[in-house]
């Protein structure tokens, strides 16, 4: 579980923080929680289509967001130690 999220969290060198990721990862776990408090404790229908809609710009949104901030990313050589 922790290699888990130490590859969600971390840069592609497996070590530098990303805090994009880090957002990514909090906004879907808070749109989660919403949308089961209001059908759960509001009594609110759920609808499918919102829902999906929702999440989908969510991704959308972070996956950009991580997309752009790989080109600060360092580099990891692929180069094995002899």
């Amino acid at each position: 579980m922790n290699q888990l999220l130490n590859d969600w969290l971390t840069g592609i060198d497996g070590k530098t923080f990303d805090p994009s990721r880090a957002c990514l990862l909090a906004a879907v776990g808070v749109f989660l929680f919403l949308s089961i408090w209001a059908v759960v404790h509001l009594k609110q229908t759920w609808s499918a289509q919102d829902f999906g809609i929702g999440l989908g710009a969510i991704l959308a949104g972070g996956g950009a967001g991580v997309a752009l901030k790989s080109k600060t990313e360092p580099k990891v050589s692929n180069q094995e130690d002899t």
